[in-house]
């Protein structure tokens, strides 16, 4: 990919302007990149300048060998970072990561006072993307990015899990009524239920909001319970007062965050997350009007996503159904109420007809899901 070609000018003010990540001892081959860009390491690399000010995802796999091509597993970490901001980090060998751990202030000041004999060893942030990386993150701040990242700050393709209980021994799967690992196995379903139960190591999960499982209140009636399985007002609120009360849209940086873990991060439980939480939102129709600002920014934040990824990307391969569109079309038919200002109502024509021309996404169909969940029958009424 061909580098942005900055004006001198323009370049050296940014060089003293921009914040500037430092990362020592990369080994030669790992494939490291920012936000929306990926290098292959070369023997002077160490680190980037120029970084504009904001909150930025740095990623990198490590190389199998020195003479391997084969990578392992992405992992990230995002930073906040300051104007003439400086962070030091180093390469952690023995676990084929960055270490997290800020330097000394000592080794930090003795490093800004060097920052232009640093220059040559420095790639300069990729401008040519910016704007895209801005206009998918541009809900995400620090006080967030602090909420949801996890505790040690690296974030997996391939989360780090620990055996429940112990079971490396045969007396120990004979305690939870296992048998050996060398026993006779009869069908697939049986060997996976001869796996350990696994959980995720502590402090490596993503700290994402945990969503309601039960849409309606305790004690709701069977009408409730209906009108609270179609219209997910009640559960959105008890997420939103969960974490953002305060700022509800804050739940849209949650949002793009667990895009960006996704699609550069190459989380997929983030996906999940991310398909969860549209699908609340989108099916509050109540929230809708209440929340008015919130969505036509959620148009917006969608728009951008989806522009990212192929049309094809929500089909479910065994089933052929589209969650996007079964979603969305739900959305759109809360959006067209008079009760829904029409600033937002316009927004979400514009965003519907945008989409059926650009991926031929069908909204007019009546959605499955479109039958009631629970029927109320009058006293008395039985049915044969």
């Amino acid at each position: 990919m061909a580098a942005l070609q900055l004006d001198p000018e323009l370049a050296k003010r940014l060089f003293f302007e921009g914040a500037t990540v430092v990362i020592l001892n990369v080994p030669e081959g790992t494939e490291f990149g920012i936000d929306y860009n990926t290098w292959d390491v070369g023997p002077r690399f160490r680190g980037v300048k120029m970084i504009p000010p904001g909150v930025h995802f740095l990623h990198y796999s490590s190389v199998r060998g020195a003479s391997s091509r084969e990578t392992g597993p992405r992992t990230g970490f995002f930073l906040s970072l300051q104007q003439r901001d400086l962070r030091v980090l180093r390469w952690n060998p023995t676990n084929e990561e960055v270490d997290l751990t800020p330097a000394a202030q000592e080794e930090t000041e003795a490093m800004r006072a060097n920052l232009q004999e640093m220059d040559k060893f420095l790639g300069p942030y990729p401008y040519e993307t910016l704007k895209k990386w801005i206009s998918l993150t541009n809900f995400i701040n620090e006080s967030v990015m602090k909420k949801l990242q996890p505790e040690s700050g690296q974030i997996c393709a391939f989360s780090e899990v620990l055996p429940v209980l112990a079971g490396k021994h045969t007396k120990d799967r004979a305690e939870q009524n296992l048998p050996p690992y060398d026993a006779e196995c009869k069908s697939y379903a049986e060997g996976m239920a001869r796996l350990p139960k696994m959980k995720l190591k502590a402090g490596t999960e993503i700290r994402f909001t945990e969503l309601p499982k039960q849409m309606y209140p305790d004690g709701a009636t069977p009408e409730e319970i209906t009108r609270h399985s179609m219209d997910l007002s009640y559960a959105l609120e008890k997420v939103i007062n969960k974490r953002y009360s305060s700022q509800p849209h804050d739940l849209l940086a949650e949002l793009q965050f667990a895009f960006i873990c996704f699609l550069i991060g190459n989380v997929y439980d983030a996906f999940e997350h991310w398909k969860r939480l549209l699908n609340i939102l989108c099916r509050s129709e109540d929230a809708i009007g209440k929340y008015q600002d919130l969505y036509t920014n959620l148009i917006s934040v969608l728009y951008h996503q989806l522009n990212e990824i192929p049309a094809d990307f929500f089909v479910d391969i065994v089933s052929q159904d589209n969650f996007l569109t079964s979603t969305l079309q739900v959305f759109f038919s809360y959006t067209c109420s008079a009760a829904v200002d029409r600033t937002l109502r316009k927004k979400a024509e514009k965003f519907k007809a945008h989409l059926t021309k650009k991926f031929k996404w069908d909204f007019e169909a009546e959605p499955d899901d479109c039958a009631p969940v629970v029927v109320e029958l009058p006293e008395g009424v039985q049915v044969d």
